[in-house]
């Protein structure tokens, strides 16, 4: 399995549990959508693997609030970012009947994102535009880009740089890579590896809380709804009917969300590929396996697998958006005409491959990111140009994980 140098370790997940606490890429036929299937449910967490939903809750909090630059002082974001959010209300309650979730500490305190956060080098990030990153012409890490990118939002009421790159984007999906992504692959590939001895439940259940699934799946599923896959189009619902939700087991966080739109999206175009079903069903199996004694890892990887296989649709589904964006433009590109939510979203997907792929390499990935660019290429390419760029950036992640094509242009 192939890893970059970040690294999970559970030492430093366990003093945040204290205080409060292969076949995913290769198209294939799957359950359909609905509730017709089978209710597995993952059963027997050893923690409330509270922390984890904390961080999935913060890097949405903190997208929208960057997103509202104007509402959201630096300071308020940094405290987000740095560990200072327990008595902060939980932006994704709002509106919500929960189970004593009003505050990040009702679900798990102490969490300090920017301390999980991985300080490698991000991909190409010496190349980035002065007016995009605080390190001119030298390397940035992701925690350098976040803080600078919460002082322009907070400072400066900005919601994106002079160069087209949508703060709000990068403010979410970096964080979706690292720590979410980032952390959750590093645990199960020591799983798949057969290199976890001791906590494998609490590092088990750990990486469910990051891929960010219901404790039951099925009651939120609806392939064929038009509503993204959630059936109703709710990431919320009380499976227990107790009147109220709790956020860490009836809740739809972002991975899982992707993973069940995607999944959606390869089934209404006939070539089903069930990301959703084939990670939570591994992860409930595996889960399983650890109570019984058994080696978990097959399970392991399948997750891992789809989970990664998602990361890479990600990216090719928002430069299908940008492909669609620039159709009808001649001639040098110009402001606007890229649709600069989709490239940050292609881009910062992208760059979360840095921090698991089993397969892509080291030249994969810089080719992708060249291809996609360090901004959006207005002054610089022709639409025609770019589109060219574009198809060949698919391409690579179509042929790496073996898409079916067709899936590959619905997506």
């Amino acid at each position: 399995m192939r890893r970059f140098s970040f690294r999970y370790t559970h030492a430093l997940l366990l003093p945040l549990l204290a205080v409060g606490l292969i076949l995913a890429g290769c198209d294939s036929s799957g359950t359909n959508g609905g509730n017709g299937g089978d209710t597995d449910t993952f059963e027997y967490p050893s923690t409330t693997y509270g922390s984890e939903t904390v961080v999935n809750l913060l890097a949405f909090d903190l997208g929208v609030r960057v997103g509202s630059a104007s509402s959201n002082s630096e300071s308020t974001l940094l405290d987000l970012y740095t560990g200072s959010a327990d008595d902060a209300t939980i932006r994704a309650a709002q509106n919500l009947s929960t189970e004593g979730q009003n505050v990040y500490s009702d679900i798990a305190g102490g969490v300090n994102l920017s301390s999980l956060v991985s300080t490698d080098d991000l991909i190409r990030g010496d190349q980035l535009d002065p007016q995009d990153t605080p390190n001119d012409g030298a390397a940035v890490n992701t925690d350098e880009l976040l803080q600078e990118y919460f002082r322009k939002a907070g400072a400066e009421d900005s919601t994106r740089t002079s160069n087209g790159i949508v703060l709000s984007q990068f403010a979410e999906k970096m964080l979706l890579g690292t720590p979410i992504y980032g952390e959750g692959a590093a645990i199960l590939s020591d799983f798949a590896d057969g290199s976890v001895s001791s906590n494998q439940a609490e590092q088990w259940d750990a990486a469910f809380g990051y891929f960010g699934f219901p404790r039951t799946l099925e009651p939120f599923l609806n392939y064929s709804g038009g509503t993204e896959g959630l059936a109703g189009g709710n990431a919320t619902r009380d499976v227990d009917g107790n009147g109220s939700v709790d956020l860490t087991s009836e809740y739809v966080h972002t991975w899982a969300s992707y993973a069940i739109e995607r999944s959606a999206a390869a089934e209404n175009n006939g070539n089903a590929n069930d990301f959703a079903r084939r990670a939570f069903d591994a992860l409930v199996e595996g889960r399983e396996d650890i109570e019984n004694g058994e080696d978990p890892s097959d399970h392991a990887e399948t997750a891992l697998d789809a989970w990664e296989a998602t990361v890479a649709v990600n990216v090719i589904h928002y430069i299908n958006s940008m492909e669609g964006n620039i159709g009808g433009v001649s001639g040098e590109l110009s402001q606007g005409d890229v649709g600069e939510d989709a490239w940050g979203e292609a881009k910062a997907f992208a760059w979360n491959l840095q921090f698991y792929s089993d397969s892509l390499s080291d030249s994969q990935l810089n080719t992708l990111h060249d291809l996609i660019g360090n901004d959006p290429p207005y002054g610089e390419l022709s639409a025609d140009e770019y589109a060219t760029d574009l198809e060949q950036a698919t391409q690579i992640l179509a042929d790496a994980y073996g898409f079916n094509d067709s899936n590959v242009a619905a997506w």
